[in-house]
């Protein structure tokens, strides 16, 4: 099935400890590149979603974009007992030393030291099976980026599907007149001489007219490029049929195409043959531009 590499899809899941949510852009590139912008402190989900993603994509760059809230009693930051307490036993032993004031230290001020609260980075890492939430989250996301990719895909398939039958009748007709163009030249070719030789006792020589006959149909030969774009085109219907990720082949094939239907143009020396081949070349075009797009 063709799949379009661009896309959305996000989902969320909310716990007792935390909410997380997870979005995914794609757009076209020619190899697969992620690009995360994750919370400090979870390197180990940015693994986790690499993985998956390398798993179910092979071309675009994905955009992902992970958000995760502490909730409830989860969201309180943790504080540094052991910190604390030995922050407490230096401003005691100091106020000691230079005979302060009697009492211990205000728990408020020492709160605000450097170490005693714990960051964002640390309630996150505190939390229950974090990992694999941010796992099936990922994985529900992937499903919704996928079924839109698909939808888009199946679209862009009916439209080379139909370029593609265009394309059909149009080398048909390419072929069908290739057979005429020879034995036309001749014919022209016969009567020019036999219009410059009129009133002159000269013949027109059959063997002459032969050999020159015969090196037009030498250098306006379209055969081997009709074939072999009729071959491109075959190769492009197989591809729209199968499951596996086609956009590469089907930009080497555009490629092959126009550098066949540019040969057509060149040499048939026909200007029937041109109007057809002139068409063939936009819409070998079209279908450049739509495999960039496909994975």
């Amino acid at each position: 099935m063709i799949r379009s590499m661009t896309g959305y899809g996000a989902a969320e899941r909310t716990t007792d400890e935390v909410r997380i949510a997870i979005e995914l852009r794609t757009v076209n590139n020619r190899s697969l590149k992620v690009s995360q912008r994750t919370p400090e402190g979870l390197g180990a989900a940015e693994v986790v979603i690499d993985r998956l993603v390398r798993e179910r994509l092979t071309r675009g760059t994905v955009h992902v974009l992970l958000t995760v809230e502490p909730v409830g009693a989860a969201a309180r930051a943790p504080i540094n007992r052991e910190v604390l307490a030995a922050y407490w036993k230096d401003l005691a032993r100091l106020r000691e030393e230079l005979g302060g004031g009697d009492g211990p230290p205000a728990l408020e001020a020492l709160l605000a030291l450097p170490g005693v609260v714990g960051d964002e980075a640390v309630v996150l890492t505190g939390i229950k099976n974090l990992e694999s939430l941010v796992k099936e989250t990922a994985r529900e996301a992937l499903d919704r980026l996928d079924a839109m990719r698909e939808a888009e895909g199946q679209a862009t398939a009916k439209d080379l599907a139909a370029n593609l039958e265009e394309m059909g009748r149009r080398v048909a007709a390419v072929r069908r007149r290739a057979g005429a163009v020879i034995q036309e030249y001749r014919d022209r070719l016969q009567e020019r001489a036999q219009a410059l030789l009129a009133g002159v006792e000269i013949a027109v020589d059959d063997a002459t007219l032969a050999r020159e006959v015969a090196f037009f149909a030498e250098r306006s030969d379209i055969n081997e490029e009709l074939a072999r774009l009729e071959s491109h085109l075959e190769q492009m219907r197989d591809l729209l049929e199968t499951s596996e990720p086609v956009g590469r082949r089907l930009e080497f094939l555009a490629q092959e195409m126009s550098r066949e239907a540019n040969t057509i143009g060149a040499k048939s020396n026909d200007v029937e043959i041109a109007r057809e081949v002139l068409p063939i070349k936009v819409a070998v075009d079209r279908l450049r531009e739509q495999s960039q797009n496909i994975e």
